[in-house]
């Protein structure tokens, strides 16, 4: 159990801040119609759908297994309950089972499979709209043999609540990126995950990221962070196209970070990013007016730095607030919301030259 000397885990929101968010929300949860951009002629191809319909729900990747957390439903309830499915050698899924269930509904959460574990990390919980409410909790549960889990336990806490966080690992250091706490949040905090599935403290980064990112989307490749897009505090624009950068030193810190010289074709939030095989990755998401379809994809090169982006094959479904994951070179984007909280699933496959197609 957590060290209950530490500070309570929500903060009561500003008013404007309460505005931001109840703008966001809207953006996010409203029928808004798609927009159908340029893209590959291969849509993703649907695989088996998992139970609980979720929106701003988590995913991560165990070994063999896929699993999802958290989330809202259309009813604006919490959905406890984990799903998991084995990922077949053709990378289809098996049926989804329900394991057990989140000590604490949230959504806009992050998760990471680490050393046997898997954990739930912030997000936001509590009534919907102007009163809801960031969170710093930590959960875990351990992973049984056959991909279910034991009892989710609190772990311990974030240094400050964050409520659409990043999170991505690398080796047995787990960062947490951006996110709100009744502002947008620049800094990135960092945890040691121990092979016991206890964490270490976490503590502030030093570097904090160049742009006060929320609903925005991370990806990690070859010990580098990338942060794309996300939701600008600007009555001109609703989103950013940018990309900034950092690098992981050798005592696990972070480089300063940069803006790189390409931008998305497409600026947008609440999207998945993801990186496979040497190249980044931006599906879907929101541009403040429609929905989105459209997939992204930019090489990088040996320094780390992100070439042109160029669209590939499009989603089947244009949703935002979703889920992603990687296996392999299979890529799997994961509930969200479309005209509704969706539970459907759709993958790709990773071609030689970076394009995404569709399995045969």
């Amino acid at each position: 159990m957590p060290d209950k000397s530490i500070k309570p885990t929500t903060y009561l929101l500003p008013a404007i801040g309460a505005l931001l968010i109840g703008t966001i929300a809207f953006l996010a949860f409203a029928k808004t119609p798609a927009k159908h951009e340029p893209g590959g002629i291969n849509s993703w191809k649907p695989v088996n759908s998992f139970h609980l319909p979720r929106r701003a729900l988590a995913a991560a990747v165990a070994g063999d297994y896929l699993y999802v957390m958290g989330g809202i439903d259309d009813n604006d309830e919490y959905v406890r309950q984990t799903e998991y499915a084995r990922i077949n050698r053709d990378g289809t899924l098996g049926p989804w089972r329900i394991t057990s269930s989140l000590n604490e509904g949230r959504f806009y959460l992050a998760a990471v499979a680490s050393d046997g574990y898997l954990y739930a990390i912030g997000g936001a919980t509590g009534p919907r709209g102007d009163d809801n409410q960031p969170i710093a909790s930590v959960e875990r549960a351990r992973i049984n043999p056959d991909g279910g889990l034991g009892a989710w336990e609190f772990v311990n806490y974030l240094t400050t609540p964050r409520r659409g966080l990043k999170v991505v690992k690398h080796q047995n250091h787990i960062y947490a990126i951006g996110g709100y706490n009744g502002i947008f949040l620049k800094s990135v905090e960092r945890v040691d995950a121990r092979p016991d599935g206890t964490l270490g403290d976490w503590q502030l980064e030093k570097e904090a990221s160049a742009i006060d990112r929320y609903i925005h989307s991370a990806a990690i490749l070859d010990g580098k962070i990338y942060l794309l897009g996300g939701h600008v505090r600007s009555p001109d624009k609703m989103s950013y196209g940018d990309v900034e950068m950092t690098s992981i030193e050798p005592d696990a810190a972070l480089a300063p970070w940069q803006i790189e010289r390409s931008s998305l074709q497409t600026p947008r939030f609440i999207a998945s990013a993801f990186a496979m095989n040497g190249y980044l990755y931006m599906a879907g998401g929101h541009d403040g007016q429609y929905r989105l379809d459209s997939v992204e994809y930019a090489p990088v090169d040996t320094e780390g730095h992100a070439g042109k982006w160029s669209y590939t094959a499009k989603l089947s479904t244009a949703r935002s607030a979703a889920a992603v994951v990687t296996h392999g070179n299979a890529v799997y984007v994961l509930g969200g919301m479309d005209s509704e909280a969706l539970n459907t699933v759709e993958m790709a496959l990773q071609s030689e030259d970076g394009r995404l197609r569709q399995p045969k």
